[in-house]
């Protein structure tokens, strides 16, 4: 490392004694020129001082004034321009505090806003698994309300029907019945100006009372056994408005048209070829309010001791 560094400066000298510089070249003519000038004979040597320097300043030619001016604008707009900048970079460095602290308390705020949302999530999910187990809650009680309520359905038709047929047993034993028992007659006898006439009376076996009683009743000289094609004809309207009580009873005397040949009266009374009929329609309310009717055709004889014997035939004869 020495050998090179001694190497370089043997280089740098030989390549200063071949290439003398400009200025050594100026000052050797300078000299020269001194010498070829004689010496004043007591004249100080004034040589390399201010009055005569060794080294040659070159003075910058003297500015206009408009150079003059010119700078000066320049150097103030360089001055205006420095004094912005500054003032720009004043602004710069404040609103970069600014903003900062902008920055700071957006992120904090950025960071109270996560937090929330965290908790709103997590208080979003604890809320939907309490919903879900409602739900859930509420799906096993809607199913078991349901089931209750097909049960109660069941029940309430049952209790239903155990009343209707609480009332309808009710009704059938307490209501009136009434029912159209063989009562009298009287037979033909012309020279009375009797003619035959059934007496057949109207019973209420029920245990309340029948409401708005109503009848219509005929009576005829027909033949035995009777006809199929008989209608059974009732004269008129029904009549009577009456009430009837439990056990109480009411007459109904319909009599025939018209006289019969009177050799006819005694076999008539034994019911031997024709009999002495009566037949009618009996209409009332029971005390539930419901319409009964009760239908009656009844056959009456005489017995040779003078009593009436009476019965029913198999139509006409039925009742609600």
């Amino acid at each position: 490392m020495r050998s090179l560094l001694i190497v370089f400066a043997l280089l740098a000298v030989y390549s200063s004694s071949q290439n003398p510089s400009p200025r050594r070249g100026i000052v050797s003519q300078i000299e020269q020129r001194q010498s070829d000038v004689p010496q004043q004979k007591g004249v100080q040597d004034k040589r390399g001082t201010e009055a005569a320097p060794l080294i040659v300043r070159q003075l910058p030619a003297p500015k206009t004034d408009e150079e003059s001016t010119e700078e000066a604008k320049d150097r103030a707009e360089k001055a205006a321009n420095d004094r912005k900048l500054v003032e720009f970079t004043g602004s710069l460095v404040n609103a970069t505090w600014v903003l900062g602290a902008i920055g700071i308390f957006q992120l904090f705020v950025f960071s109270y806003q996560a937090y929330q949302l965290k908790v709103t999530v997590h208080a979003a999910a604890e809320q939907s698994e309490s919903m879900e187990r409602s739900i859930t809650e509420a799906n096993r009680l809607a199913t078991a309300m349901e089931d209750v309520a097909k049960d109660i359905a069941i029940s309430a038709k049952a209790a239903t029907e155990s009343v209707a047929a609480v009332k309808e047993r009710t009704a059938q034993q307490m209501r009136a019945y009434l029912c159209a028992v063989v009562g009298s007659g009287v037979y033909q006898e012309r020279a009375k100006n009797l003619k035959f006439q059934v007496q057949t009376l109207i019973v209420n076996a029920g245990h309340t009372p029948a409401h708005k009683v109503a009848f219509i009743a005929n009576a005829g000289i027909l033949p035995l056994p009777l006809p199929d094609a008989f209608t059974f004809p009732l004269p008129g309207e029904a009549i009577g408005a009456s009430v009837v009580g439990p056990q109480q009873n009411i007459s109904l005397n319909p009599i025939v048209e018209d006289f019969c040949n009177e050799g006819d009266v005694e076999r008539i009374k034994r019911a031997d070829g024709e009999a002495l009929y009566a037949w009618g329609i009996v209409t009332y309310e029971d005390v539930f309010g419901k319409l009964q009717e009760t239908k009656f055709c009844q056959i009456l004889t005489w017995l040779p001791d003078g009593k009436i014997y009476g019965y029913y035939i198999g139509r006409h004869n039925d009742a609600t």
